[in-house]
């Protein structure tokens, strides 16, 4: 199952340590599954999931796709959820930004 970030639910919030974003995480078929709270100065990003379902399919897909996180294939699940889904949301910031400098 594949994954996105709905770049249209993006938010920004600007704190004096730095840029938190939120974000809906999508399934490829438009599903709502979860959302990703990036914290500026957290390690971790906390992803919160709809279900533990979404949760398990998002983790096995994060370990499929990156294997080894910060050096390392034996962290926790938490660990690779949060870097899979930073790729994610860093991805839609992407396609955003280049959306609003065509226009």
């Amino acid at each position: 199952m594949a994954f996105s970030i709905d770049a249209s639910s993006i938010v920004f919030k600007e704190t004096r340590r730095g840029i938190n974003a939120a974000a809906v995480i999508l399934t490829s078929d438009g599903k709502r599954v979860g959302e990703i709270h990036d914290v500026a100065e957290k390690i971790v990003a906390d992803v919160d999931f709809t279900c533990p379902d979404a949760r398990a399919a998002f983790a096995a897909e994060a370990r499929r796709i990156h294997p080894v996180v910060l050096g390392r294939a034996d962290h926790g699940d938490d660990i690779f959820i949060s870097e899979y889904a930073r790729i994610l949301l860093a991805d839609a910031e992407k396609a955003l930004l280049s959306g609003l400098s065509t226009e």
